[in-house]
């Protein structure tokens, strides 16, 4: 029996994908008006609504003929709540947080996603048969509208699930001959220079749009803004920009298998694991210690991530992380009895 080839373009964007969650993260206690906190935003800007796309795209599995992928779901809610609970874990051991603080449905951190991920899944069957244009438009509306709304913040992700929903419904209406037809060369031309364009202004102008690109990542709403009603235009101007940038960086991903491939295939232990790591350089004083450092420092924070990056990709901390999330060896040990028998 054949097995189907995987498909090594998006395990090639998976890859990087998570190299940049791994530097972003790095990045993300460094805070001021200097150069590595605008590559931080650089990054912010485009990487997790990627991340959003890619998991939009192969959401198409999660509800078919009336029946949703319940093991996927179970998945991620389980991933989540051993997330929170490793982060206050290691928040406790430091004395920075009490453990008994925990609080499951206030994220501001890291693990939103897999909340987010487990809300879209269940949004699937709303929008599955609707006009792709129509609820894409309405996403972008309802991301605008968050906002004007101080309530919609990290509660349930809340803001995060509004704002980075357009980019899971394009990925998941999106199928794959529109993907390749969109990734032609008479694209490319127009839109990586516009990514490049972008990304330039970002770098050189960003230091003084410091709260219009914290809206990124610190959910904050208009009111934080010194003109409250640009901040509509700002939201819709950095999704845009996201949009641009995303396209732009798929235009440069390998479709064969490559080096880097496998990192792809295990990502979810690399989210979940790294964050452990750069808390423990934070409580530690590495931070304190780096932030003269200017450049030097984001030469190190890049050879950490990489580091780090195939450190966690590494098969048996997949296998162990795949086998507590799955119970796997539970499993296997059913198996095994039924074998016997």
């Amino acid at each position: 029996m054949e097995t189907k080839e995987r498909d090594y373009f998006f395990d090639n964007l998976k890859a990087v994908l998570i190299f940049l969650v791994v530097l972003g993260h790095f990045l993300l206690p460094i805070h001021g008006r200097n150069y590595l906190v605008v590559v931080k935003r650089l990054i912010y800007v485009f990487h997790m609504p990627l991340f959003v796309f890619v998991s939009g795209y192969f959401a198409k599995r999660i509800y078919r003929d009336g029946q949703y992928n319940y093991k996927k779901i179970l998945y991620l809610i389980k991933a989540y709540v051993i997330f929170v609970v490793a982060i206050q874990v290691v928040y406790a051991a430091f004395g920075y947080r009490s453990f008994s603080e925990i609080n499951f449905f206030t994220q501001s951190g890291a693990p939103w996603y897999l909340f987010a991920m487990v809300a879209w899944y269940l949004i699937i069957p709303l929008i599955r048969n609707s006009k792709p244009p129509v609820v894409l438009l309405c996403s972008v509306i309802l991301a605008l509208i968050a906002g004007f709304f101080k309530g919609i913040g990290d509660f349930l992700c809340l803001s995060r699930i509004l704002v980075f929903g357009p980019f899971f419904f394009l990925g998941y209406y999106l199928d794959s001959a529109a993907l390749q037809k969109a990734l032609t060369p008479s694209f490319r031309r127009c839109v990586v220079p516009a990514a490049i364009v972008i990304c330039l202004a970002i770098l050189i102008f960003g230091p003084g749009l410091y709260d219009e690109l914290e809206m990124v990542y610190e959910n904050i709403s208009y009111y934080e803004l010194d003109s409250y009603w640009s901040g509509p235009f700002v939201r819709l101007s950095l999704m845009i920009a996201a949009f641009v940038i995303s396209w732009a960086i798929m235009f440069f991903i390998p479709k064969k298998k490559t080096q880097i491939s496998f990192i792809g295939q295990h990502t979810m232990p690399i989210y979940m694991l790294h964050r452990m790591v750069r808390d423990v350089l934070r409580f530690t004083g590495v931070y304190e210690y780096m932030s003269e450092w200017g450049a030097g420092a984001l030469v190190v924070f890049i050879c950490a991530s990489i580091c780090v990056t195939y450190a966690l990709a590494n098969g048996k901390v997949a296998d162990f992380m795949n086998r507590l999330l799955e119970l796997k060896v539970v499993k296997s040990k059913r198996l095994m009895g039924k074998n016997k028998a």
